[in-house]
């Protein structure tokens, strides 16, 4: 080998270890999204396995053995795209998404790649016309231009996040966008590599050592910053980063109060004073039905520094920035869904509240009623026909 493939295929060895831990991290979290976040590395080492194989020992392999190996190299990167846009989607997302019939549809590109790649080591003189021969350097070469959408899909969902969001803490949140913005970022500058080394190989510069020993360095480099990073933000750690909802007021919801603020110089008063004068506001200005109220937003209008007020609400009330909000907006809810003369619809009464959708609402109000809005009205106006406040479940 020469200095350049060795150090290419040094490069490509040294990812696809590190990316088979990521992904084994990843899957270890036990979550939806951990599952999809295995599935985005473990098709990346597979095909960076296939790739530092094909770098070391190409020249040493029999005709069959490459063409088998291609497979694995070519197929396992289509699937990178959906399986990036399916990570942002369940991570995006305060409930457990489910699968829809359609989603078999991203899969497509995958498997007529894998069809005509099979086809290939089976039957290579299926292949032997220009024209076929053409179509596969097409195929081989196609993902990258595939995975572009699923890209800019994901970056988009972004764009709504933080009504998506509304169920979780907001640190959990915060954690899962900056995350996430991190990931697409990193992987968007990977793929301009990866087109430029496409293109000086279709301009004729193969011969040229340095593209796949600069790709491979390049690799390595993006694989390490996106494990380090998951480290980090404790996205690849099991504790951290969940899909499930704790309930107002336990320990595992909010930071350790006594931790996080022990150098605070907030007393016991002090920290009931704000508690309380936060709760005054948001029911004399019904700041809580404002859809884009933020912590930002509720320090301005109360002229308590956010710090302070998430120590309010932490220590006295057992409660994040999110679920304070959020517990006020269900109450109203509960209110206008026992009036019998309220005809407005479950969705209307949501964003009057101040969720941003549907989905959240019913998500909020059932994690801490445990019952849907539907549900609940249905079951306030049979028990009490009049239209009586019923008790909060």
């Amino acid at each position: 080998m020469t200095p350049f493939t060795t150090l290419a295929f040094a490069a490509q060895s040294m990812t696809v270890g590190i990316t088979a831990l990521t992904a084994a991290l990843a899957f270890r979290t036990g979550t939806h999204s951990g599952r999809r976040l295995a599935a985005f590395f473990g098709t990346l080492g597979l095909a960076l396995f296939a790739s530092a194989v094909l770098t070391g020992w190409q020249s040493w392999l029999p005709g069959p053995a490459v063409r088998w190996l291609q497979i694995v190299n070519v197929v396992p990167v289509y699937l990178i795209g959906p399986f990036l846009y399916a990570y942002a989607a369940s991570l995006l997302q305060g409930g457990t998404p489910q699968r829809q019939p359609r989603d078999i549809w991203h899969f497509l590109p995958a498997a007529l790649a894998a069809f005509a790649m099979l086809l290939s080591a089976i039957w290579p003189p299926a292949f032997a016309w220009p024209g076929a021969a053409v179509a596969l350097q097409v195929i081989t070469h196609a993902w990258v231009v595939i995975a572009v959408p699923y890209l800019a899909l994901s970056a988009w969902r972004l764009r709504d996040a933080p009504q998506r969001l509304e169920e979780v803490s907001a640190d959990e949140a915060s954690l899962r966008m900056r995350w996430l913005r991190h990931l697409i970022t990193v992987i968007a500058v990977l793929w301009l590599i990866i087109g430029l080394e496409r293109i000086s190989v279709a301009l004729g510069a193969s011969s040229w050592p340095w593209p796949s020993a600069l790709l491979a360095l390049a690799m390595i480099t993006v694989t390490y910053l996106l494990a380090w990073g998951g480290l980090q933000l404790g996205v690849l750690m099991p504790a951290r980063l969940m899909d499930r909802h704790e309930a107002p007021g336990d320990p595992a919801a909010s930071p350790d109060p006594a931790g996080r603020y022990a150098r605070s110089g907030l007393g016991d008063a002090e920290r009931m004073h704000i508690a309380a004068d936060l709760r005054r506001l948001m029911r004399e200005r019904r700041l809580h039905n404002d859809g884009e109220l933020d912590l930002k937003r509720l320090s301005e209008q109360s002229g308590w520094s956010p710090n302070y007020i998430s120590q309010a609400l932490n220590q006295e009330l057992g409660q994040n920035f999110f679920e304070f909000v959020n517990s006020m907006r269900v109450a109203d809810a509960e209110c206008w869904l026992t009036d019998t003369n309220d005809q407005r619809s479950v969705l209307d009464i949501g964003l009057a509240c101040g969720f941003g959708s549907k989905s959240t609402f019913n998500a909020v109000f059932k994690r801490m009623t445990g019952l849907t809005p539907t549900a609940f009205r249905r079951r306030a106006t049979t028990s009490d026909p009049a239209g009586s406040r019923v008790p909060v479940v």
